[in-house]
């Protein structure tokens, strides 16, 4: 992730953190466009299709455009420096929702909504930033731990051992998301051994991702787990090279993770997105934070691939990751919290 950029944080189990208002005095109460299809603008701190977390903001709307539920207008690649100006423009041009999509545009977000104090926002952050929502400005953020988990069952399912970890920049999240990963790797493989992750410092730099996953390799790694960023390529063609299946990376991001990868965990915004968008045009939307789980069905497995380097791989991987996730979501399966130092 870009200094702009969001990918996960450490969070609770819970689906939604809520917070009731008073919508009379502040004026939450107030419908979009009255009434009409929401006019939807996203800055983005990256590439709209860099088949991470940019990608899930942007398909999402995408997807809502599609069925007629929203407009939108995205901006890419827009820094810190630069947020507050577009998303004030957004903010005074009409739009019935400006979303701040990155963990460095969250303070900005909340400062815009103070001075445009019509508009309506959504900030992107940590677990702190659920508790932060105000009348204007709702907050989301994603369970990296369940994420984790998830991705490491899949690992696990492969019975390949050790198991290497690449990722850009060493923030709680991501530290959050392997810890998770090693509980679910064990889960699924107790005699599974788990390489201590490598982390580049950059989630944009496939040169430094290669040689992480050429260093994992050497360390005995028989499978990397990584994310899909724009590192991405840098993994799959070092794992190519050296004989060895990945986890983690999005299918599409090149021929080689086409050819090693077998599967991911996406975050899928549009169930979130879906429910914004309707509580903005009744009036409704403000005082709430939002987060990505197994259970509101925004923490979803895809791309399951049978690969050359993974012959172990379990025909019904499919349906064991269903019954995983619904152990997750009945709370039959429980996930140890992640804590700094650890």
């Amino acid at each position: 992730m870009k200094g702009t950029k969001l990918r996960g944080v450490v969070v609770v189990l819970a689906a939604v953190v809520a917070v009731q208002l008073a919508a009379c005095s502040t004026g939450v109460d107030k419908p979009a466009s009255g009434g009409a299809i929401p006019k939807v603008a996203i800055v983005l701190g990256g590439n709209a299709n860099d088949r991470g977390f940019n990608q899930v903001a942007a398909d999402a709307a995408q997807e809502l455009q599609k069925r007629g539920e929203i407009s939108f207008q995205l901006s890419e690649n827009v820094t810190n420096a630069e947020a507050e100006a577009k998303l004030r423009q957004y903010a005074t041009s009409g739009y019935d929702l400006v979303i701040g999509w990155g963990l460095g545009f969250s303070d900005t977000v909340f400062k815009v909504a103070k001075q445009v104090p019509s508009a309506r926002f959504v900030a992107t952050g940590g677990a702190d930033i659920l508790d932060k929502a105000t009348a204007s400005v709702e907050t989301w953020t994603y369970d990296a731990l369940q994420l984790g988990y998830l991705l490491g069952f899949i690992a696990g399912s492969t019975q390949l051992s050790p198991v290497g970890v690449v990722d850009g920049e060493q923030v709680p999240f991501l530290q959050a998301q392997w810890f998770g990963f090693g509980q679910g790797l064990t889960a699924a493989n107790p005699s599974a051994r788990q390489i201590p992750p490598v982390y580049t410092g950059s989630f944009e730099d496939a040169a430094r991702a290669s040689q992480a996953t050429a260093a994992q390799i050497a360390a005995g790694a028989k499978l990397v787990a990584t994310n899909a960023e724009g590192y991405s390529p840098g993994v799959a063609s070092a794992a190519q090279s050296g004989g060895i299946a990945t986890v983690g990376l999005a299918k599409s991001s090149s021929a080689a993770a086409a050819s090693v990868n077998i599967g991911q965990v996406k975050t899928d915004l549009t169930p979130i997105l879906t429910d914004w968008t309707a509580r903005l045009k009744v009036g409704r939307f403000g005082g709430k934070g939002t987060t990505s789980t197994i259970a509101n069905k925004s923490l979803v497995p895809a791309d399951i691939t049978k690969v050359a380097a993974a012959p172990g791989m379990p025909a019904d991987l499919d349906q064991r990751i269903a019954d995983l996730a619904e152990r997750l979501r009945s709370g039959a399966v429980t996930i140890t919290p992640w804590q700094p130092g650890r």
